[in-house]
Order: C-alpha cells, then structure tokens, then sequence
C-alpha cells in the first residue's frame, strides 16, 4: 500500500511539473497569447526578395488511402499486445507491434510490408471503414501539390510513378511527363489516431499516423534515372527530391546501388542550383549510413522531423543519440538544436569540408521548428521558420487562416535555444528567436497545435515546401 500511495504521489508531481512548464489550454488568457503569436506571423512571413519559380520535384508518389488506425487493427481481428518496434512488416502481428510502439510515442513512422497478399487484405479492409478517404501520397507529390497550391505562378515540373487515380487528383498545372505514367496506382496506409486514443492498455499522447505500404514503383525507386535525366539545369531554379526511405524495404546491396544513382546524378547538378532533400521515417541504422555519409554532402537542404532527427543521429554517433529509443513526444529545443548543429559541422560545408554542398537543415515537430544553416548561404530564415510553423496548424486544423480557439501553443514556458543558452521566457510577441553561434545561424518558432486535427499525413512535406519558398538560396549571387 505504501508503494502505490508513493507511486500515486510521484505521478501526481510529475503532473504538476508539466502542467506549469508546459503552456496548455487552461492557462489563465491563453487563447490572447495564441492570438498574439498569429498576428506576431503576419508581420514575420515576408517574401525574400529573389522567389524559387521553376522547380523539379520527385521522386516518390503514390494514393494514400487514409482511415483510423485503431479501427483498422479492430476490423482485422488484430489483438492489443506488445510494443516493439520492427523494420519491416512481414505479417499482422509486426504491424501491431510496430504500430503500438509508435502509437505510445505519438511519433510519426513510415514501415514496408514484404507480403502482397496481406497488404493486399489489408487494403480491401480498410476500404470497407465508413469513413475511409484517399489522397494524393508520397513526400515529392505532396511537395509539388502544396507549392502548385500556394504559389500557382510556379512552375513544376512532377517525376514520380503517378496511376491514373492519382494523375486524376494531382494539380492540373504540374508539368508530368508521359515517362512518369504506371498503368496501376500505388496505394500506402495511412493509420491515423487522435490523442487521447487508445489502443489496449497503451493511450497516444498526440495525434499522428503510422504509414504501411507494398509499393513496387517507389520501394525501387524505379523514376530515379527519368527524374536526373529530365532535369534541364538551364531551366530549374530548385530541386527537390524524397523517397529514399522506401528503399528501405530492399536489399542492402539493391539499395547501395540505388544511392549511388543518386550519388551520381546529384554530382552533375551545378552548386549554384539549391537541391533539397526530404527525409521520411527509417529504422535501419545500416540504410541511414549510407545517406548521412554520401547524399546529404550532395545536396543544399535538409527536411526532417524528430524521428528522423534522432536516428540520424544515433545512426551517425551524434549528440543525444540514446535518446531515440526513449523519446516520447517532441525533444527538448536545447537538443534538437545540438542535433541540427551536428548535421551541419559533420556533413555540411566548412573549411575542413569543402565540397560538401549542404548549407541548410529544417527540423520540424509537433510543438516547434527550427531552420539552421551556413552563415550567408540562405537569407529569410526566420520568415521561413514562421512560415512553416504557421502551416502546421493551418494544414492539421484544415483552415485557410488560424484563430486563437482551435489551437494550442505546447511549447515549454522556460528553455534553452541551445546547449549553452541560458533559460528563455516564451514572449507570444516576439515568436521567432534568432541565434548566431560558431559561423551558423538558427531560427525558432512553435508551432500552435490543432485542438482537433482534420488531417496528419503530408504535415512535414507541407511544412518544408512552404519554409522552402520562403528562403532564398545566396550561392548563386556571391
């Protein structure tokens, strides 16, 4: 008895400590301080005075078909049980293990299923769910439409395996060679839960979404050689390219050869083009090697969330690294910033590397986002960190503008920007905090976080498209 009141004692505390560190909806005039950051935006979110206006995008593409996570596993007859996590999915009880595991976390993950026939059945169940719904998916088709969407002046032009669904759903002003065309659509899972949701014994902390997928196009990555080969430098002003983490359900030796296709086509882009790289969810420290040591020197740009974030740097011995197999919810900002450091002085350009081409890293999560790059590479960054940050919560809520009551702001109250900080008071009016340390610059702003999430899937390809066209790349004028 003594040990259950201590325990209730001790949880009871640690309730208390994260209602007054964390900022939440009961806060007394909390709805004026969510009011303040927007208005705060509206003056940060400015245009770089040179805009990106032809781009080529690819290489991943797909239909999403999107229903509740729970009731999916429900429909299938698929027991609670354990939390573990898994590479790759070779039958129903990996996709509950693997599930569970990231539904406890309320981390976003991406995973490939081996079996075609239980994809397959899978599919065709979730089909039956009331309240089923398809989308356009993958990272790059994503990209494409959110840019098409919110800058329809730009010019883009689409490298993916697109079907006739999906060629039926894409914006009619993307540029999609015939090259481009699969007679039969890939279709991903998207799982989604609510936070709050439960699922056996285990309660999500956030809303998010598990991805599970058979995909023979994109698990290939068989646009690779079309999206290099169709690349008119002349006419680009910037590329981007995602889906390297769908290689992951291959071979290792396929998948080496595979890199090295991009390796070499990404040698033959000129440096004053900016090339930006999209990361996604991975889980095997021998495929995320392979990129942090040979792509992400190749390219100028860097989007990725927690996840990706903290096995990059577990993958690469980098700071903090332990703490991905124990992180719940969003790092503490003193951390992610050590870890976008990290990226940027071990694979970015410096003097004891100067080859490499990246200059820039965009991290992005559920409460915050933070952009670093080289000093005097890209301008804009604080508009563009707000930017993004100010269309997590439009894209989640699924408004054209936010207002104070559908959001919540989740950042901490007190924090450290980085490492050697000292502790920061949160001002709602001034929410980009801008730093300058060893030859890099860093922006910060929260994210306010929907209260009741239309739609998860695409926030991060949303996130850095949009904090993409707010930057503007300076190579090009030195």
């Amino acid at each position: 008895m003594f040990y259950k009141t201590l325990y209730v004692g001790i949880c009871a505390i640690g309730l208390a400590w994260v209602y007054n560190t964390w900022y939440t909806a009961k806060d007394v005039d909390q709805e004026q301080i969510e009011e303040d950051i927007i208005n705060a935006w509206k003056k940060h979110v400015v245009s770089p005075p040179v805009t990106f206006q032809r781009l080529h995008v690819g290489i991943n593409s797909n239909v999403d078909l999107i229903v509740p996570g729970v009731g999916l596993l429900k429909a299938l007859r698929v027991p609670s049980g354990r939390r573990e996590n898994k590479d790759v999915l070779k039958n129903l009880d990996d996709l509950q293990d693997t599930f569970a595991h990231f539904f406890a976390k309320g981390s976003a993950a991406e995973r490939a299923f081996l079996d075609k026939d239980i994809f397959q059945k899978i599919v065709s169940t979730g089909n039956t769910l009331e309240n089923a719904q398809y989308y356009i998916g993958g990272n790059a088709a994503l990209m494409a439409s959110k840019i098409s969407e919110q800058f329809p002046e730009v010019k883009i032009n689409f490298i993916g395996p697109v079907g006739p669904k999906l060629l039926e759903m894409l914006p009619k002003s993307l540029n999609i060679p015939t090259a481009s065309h699969i007679s039969t659509d890939e279709v991903h899972l998207i799982m989604e839960y609510g936070v709050g949701e439960t699922w056996g014994d285990v309660q999500s902390p956030v809303a998010n979404r598990f991805i599970t997928s058979y995909d023979e196009s994109n698990s290939q990555a068989t646009m690779l050689e079309t999206y290099f080969e169709s690349l008119d430098t002349s006419k680009t002003d910037l590329v981007l390219i995602s889906g390297l983490h769908i290689l992951e359900g291959q071979s290792k030796d396929f998948f080496i050869r595979r890199i090295q296709v991009v390796c070499d086509g990404l040698n033959k882009i000129p440096k004053s083009l900016p090339v930006h790289l999209e990361l996604a969810s991975m889980a095997n420290e021998d495929f995320v090697k392979p990129i942090l040591t040979k792509v992400i020197s190749k390219v100028s740009s860097l989007g990725l969330n927690e996840q990706e974030l903290a096995f990059a740097s577990l993958a690469g011995n980098g700071p903090h690294s332990s703490d991905f197999h124990h992180q719940a919810g969003p790092p503490e900002i003193y951390k992610a910033s050590d870890m976008v450091m990290w990226l940027l002085q071990q694979y970015g350009q410096s003097s004891r590397n100067p080859e490499s081409r990246l200059t820039r890293v965009h991290f992005h999560c559920l409460a915050y986002h933070i952009i670093g790059n080289v000093k005097g590479a890209w301008t804009n960054s604080a508009a563009a960190v707000a930017a993004g940050s100010r269309m997590a919560g439009k894209q989640a809520c699924d408004v054209q503008q936010l207002n104070s009551s559908i959001v919540d702001l989740k950042i901490p109250k007190k924090f450290k920007a980085f490492s050697d900080d000292i502790d920061r008071e949160f001002d709602p009016k001034k929410p980009v905090i801008s730093w300058e340390t060893d030859g890099f610059e860093f922006s910060l702003s929260p994210v306010l976080v929907c209260k009741d999430p239309q739609k998860t899937v695409g926030l991060g390809d949303s996130i850095s498209a949009t904090g993409l066209m707010f930057s503007e790349y300076m190579y090009a004028s030195k």
